[in-house]
């Protein structure tokens, strides 16, 4: 879609809107991001044919970064993606990050209909997860958010959108989700992320994040935090 065109909808959807795209890399414009500068503000960081990623200032003035993806179909092509996440996740690393959109790539087995194998791009796609220290945001609505729009044994279903965040988004935005709606006309279904507001609290339930156990010294640090004396009740002590 040209960039006029995508101007022109823009106006048409919300006249006071203003919206980015990454024409700049890619001439049909894969990505396009909209936001209402009346509530938040949004400024590109990073941008090329595979992802949109951004600052955007909240209305109580927290920053967080968003990155919008929509990866290629080609495995190869995708290998860039993952390398421009890993350097995301470095430059994004103080901020609460989340990554939602069309990876074009499942994660597990389960997340296809025919409980596939796992292949080497979904190895590669896990990899650059563990490197980037990412985990997926709890998830509702539908379990698939692609089908081929096809019936009886040609459908084909699988889970190539959805929502990731970094340790900072977990530890502020611990209660948040992603939800994927009924896909209507498309291929896709739409994914939102929902953000419930952040309340002081005495304290937080314990999230354990998968990564974590990838870290060279975890074991080392579990042993040695257990075999410490500690006083009080059982749970305090866990």
């Amino acid at each position: 879609m040209r960039e006029s065109i995508v101007s022109q909808t823009v106006k048409n959807i919300r006249r006071q809107w203003h919206f980015c795209s990454n024409h700049s890399t890619s001439l049909s414009g894969r990505i396009v991001v909209m936001w209402d500068p009346a509530h938040i503000s949004f400024e590109p960081v990073y941008v090329n044919e595979q992802a949109l990623h951004g600052k955007v200032t909240l209305p109580n003035m927290q920053v967080i970064n968003v990155s919008f993806i929509y990866g290629l179909c080609d495995s190869r092509a995708r290998k860039k993606l993952w390398s421009d996440i890993s350097f995301c996740a470095r430059c994004f690393k103080k901020n609460p990050w989340t990554l939602l959109g069309d990876f074009n790539v499942t994660r597990f087995t389960h997340e296809h209909n025919n409980n596939g194998r796992v292949t080497k791009a979904m190895e590669e796609f896990n990899s650059a997860i563990r490197y980037a220290e990412l985990e997926d945001l709890r998830s509702t609505g539908f379990k698939f958010t692609w089908n081929n729009m096809r019936s009886g044994s040609a459908a084909i279903s699988k889970k190539l959108d959805r929502a990731l965040g970094n340790w900072e988004w977990f530890r502020i935005f611990g209660d948040s989700y992603a939800h994927t709606y009924n896909q209507g006309i498309s291929y896709h279904s739409p994914i939102s992320i929902q953000m419930r507001q952040q309340v002081q609290t005495a304290g937080r339930p314990f999230k354990f994040l998968n990564f974590w156990a990838q870290h060279p010294d975890f074991l080392g640090i579990v042993r040695h935090i257990w075999s410490q004396a500690h006083v009080g009740s059982p749970l305090q002590i866990i």
